[in-house]
């Protein structure tokens, strides 16, 4: 029986694994894909060490530190996690299945969708939630832009390098994004802000987004904006299914509770990252959780705890 099985291969993830490995636990991470969210995050501006840095490239920085301490993550997903008498078993998609005395979990989160008309549909076809990815096929095309915080400005900031117009919607009265950012993005012809509108359905031609039906809340009225890209940057939401069906404790917006020391309501099980109740949802807090997730349960594991959350 492993010591410990991590789950998630995002900055908290890798971060607990490194931690893990000097350390020298015997102790397994299982990720779909090694990255998270930082790998569509573009450029980077506020994590420690680098001025600017492209999420891929600090990802593979990441990898690079945690393959230099002989970890090598096991790509699969965890499709179940079960108590036993003594531990856990954690077992995949592929068939594998891994027993530890420990589980972290280490999620993160994934976009949230706008959950209207046609968004299915036109999903990778005009709609994408990866600036990152899909900005260049929009070179002087019109485009929408959704989410009035800060990965909303992101986006509308690295599409001003493509796109001839973008349509900024927010569905309150003001904008969220920081100051710098609303600076650079608001002070651009292409930019075209609409707060207090709202997206109704995505329209198309049974192939590729053509327009978005939006509402404007101050008239009450609704209109069709002519656009061929639609990025939707509204939040996230926790990957926490499996959490959830071991029986954890969530909170109202779905977040793993945890206590200071990453520990949640069930006992041997830890959890960091995006998919916990943090208030930062940060590259750089999650990467901090992960490390102070792992020091917990090593400090657990060599001497024990006497209560829990």
């Amino acid at each position: 029986m492993k010591q410990l099985v991590i789950i998630g291969g995002g900055p908290a993830g890798i971060s607990a694994s490194i931690y893990a490995a000097r350390k020298k636990m015997d102790f397994v991470l299982i990720t779909k894909e090694v990255g998270g969210q930082v790998i569509k995050a573009g450029s980077i501006e506020n994590y420690l060490g680098y001025v600017m840095v492209d999420g891929i490239i600090l990802v593979e920085k990441m990898m690079e530190h945690m393959r230099k301490l002989g970890v090598e993550p096991i790509l699969d997903e965890v499709v179940d996690v079960e108590r036993l008498s003594e531990g856990f078993e954690v077992r995949t998609s592929s068939g594998q299945s891994f027993k530890a005395k420990t589980v972290l979990f280490c999620t993160g989160a994934e976009h949230r969708r706008l959950n209207v008309p046609g968004e299915k549909e036109y999903t990778g076809r005009g709609i994408s939630y990866c600036y990152t990815c899909d900005a260049p096929f929009f070179k002087d095309k019109k485009v929408a832009v959704v989410g009035g915080g800060n990965s909303g400005f992101e986006a509308a900031e690295q599409l001003l390098n493509y796109a001839s117009t973008i349509y900024l919607l927010e569905i309150s009265d003001q904008f969220r994004a920081d100051e710098v950012l609303r600076e650079k993005v608001l002070g651009n012809e292409k930019v075209i802000p609409l707060l207090r509108h709202r997206v109704v359905s995505a329209e198309g031609d049974g192939v590729f987004l053509k327009g978005i039906v939006v509402e404007d809340l101050e008239k009450g009225k609704t209109y069709q904006l002519d656009v061929e890209g639609l990025f939707v940057e509204i939040g996230l939401e926790p990957n926490t299914k499996l959490a959830q069906k071991l029986g954890l404790l969530l909170n109202n917006r779905g977040e793993i509770i945890i206590d200071c020391n990453n520990r949640t309501s069930e006992r041997g099980v830890y959890a960091a990252g995006d998919c916990t109740n943090i208030f930062a949802k940060q590259i750089i807090t999650a990467a901090g959780e992960g490390a102070k997730a792992l020091l917990s349960i090593y400090h657990d594991l060599i001497y024990g705890v006497s209560s829990w959350i």
